[in-house]
């Protein structure tokens, strides 16, 4: 195993007391596999794969539980100097909106030999990487600057530098956010071919159903700082098992269903100040009983590697009146 996450809570500073944001979660990411973790804007995810190499500000918050166990070394008990050697090295991160992540007054050439190791030729090793990445255009163009790029091209050159090191996990945070439908296929085509090429282990964090469906191999769905399903993606699409995850299955616009109406999940997540007793998924869920309100579920298996942290996972009545009709 590449990755083993095991408990991990991170808490956040909030008029000076801790606020739990990631509430105990584990997840496991083998090498050459895609993960897909998935949830809404506020969940915690992005927090969660911060916390894989202790990124959380200080002066924020702090990782209060748990384990992070990264080719078998707890990331959690590394030095300062040990943490620099997995950084960008070990594990890569590629983030949202790249012109915001690349400096704007150093040139991409410079900023990407910055990624490379010691012992690589500079000139060829970034032609390289240019390369892998479809950027050929600009291998000869050493004084180009990143407002000289189309947005795609800033993520392939995002890309680039994230895999120069020769990673064995890259963490994806939302690659194709701001990208159009067009730019996204390509990214998200790139990546997959890098994973194959690379045999690169991946973490692909992400509120877009469709994106991960199409590229995981695995998917965690997360709400309110806990995963709440998780399991081979074609499990998680052909049957889901938590109410949450049907719903979010359910907003999927579909070409064949045109006219359908969507069953969209009524309110809107908790406040981590404010969370609910119980399920905290209660007071959203269209499949709620009493006795959802009165304890949390643990998460536990349903069948074939799928788990839910749902008391009526295995129910006939809540399959029975969700029939999910998806082609992913």
């Amino acid at each position: 195993m590449l990755l083993h996450i095991k408990n991990l809570k991170i808490n956040y500073k909030s008029d000076n007391r801790p606020v739990e944001v990631v509430r105990g979660i584990d997840l496991d990411i083998d090498k050459g596999e895609c993960v897909g973790l998935i949830g809404e804007s506020g969940c915690g995810k992005t927090t969660a794969g911060l916390g894989i190499t202790k990124l959380i500000p200080e002066r924020k918050g702090n990782i209060s539980a748990g384990e992070i166990l990264f080719e078998g070394r707890d990331v959690l008990k590394l030095t300062s100097e040990e943490l620099r050697c997995i950084r960008g090295k070990k594990i890569s991160y590629v983030f949202q909106e790249p012109f915001s992540s690349l400096n704007p007054v150093f040139t991409i050439y410079e900023q990407m030999r910055e990624s490379l190791e010691e012992k690589d030729n500079p000139d060829s090793r970034i032609a390289e990487i240019l390369k892998s990445v479809g950027l050929e255009k600009i291998i000869d163009r050493k004084n180009i600057y990143p407002h000289e790029l189309s947005g795609g091209m800033q993520q392939r050159a995002m890309i680039g530098m994230a895999i120069a090191p020769r990673p064995n996990l890259l963490v994806l945070d939302e690659p194709t956010t701001a990208l159009d439908v067009t730019v996204q296929r390509q990214i998200l085509d790139l990546i997959m071919e890098l994973k194959n090429k690379m045999s690169l282990a991946i973490l692909f964090i992400s509120h877009d159903l469709r994106i991960v469906f199409n590229i995981a191999d695995k998917v965690a769905i997360m709400y309110a700082g806990k995963i709440i399903e998780c399991g081979p993606k074609e499990k998680i699409v052909s049957s889901p098992a938590h109410p949450y995850t049907i719903g979010l299955i359910d907003s999927i616009p579909s070409l064949k269903h045109r006219k359908k109406l969507f069953n969209a999940i009524g309110g809107r997540a908790p406040l981590f100040s404010e969370l609910p007793e119980g399920c905290k998924f209660y007071p959203r869920c269209r499949f709620r009983i009493d006795k959802c309100s009165e304890k949390e579920p643990e998460l536990k298996d349903v069948s074939g590697g799928q788990a839910s942290r749902c008391i009526r996972t295995i129910s006939a009545e809540l399959r029975s009146a969700t029939p999910i009709k998806w082609n992913y």
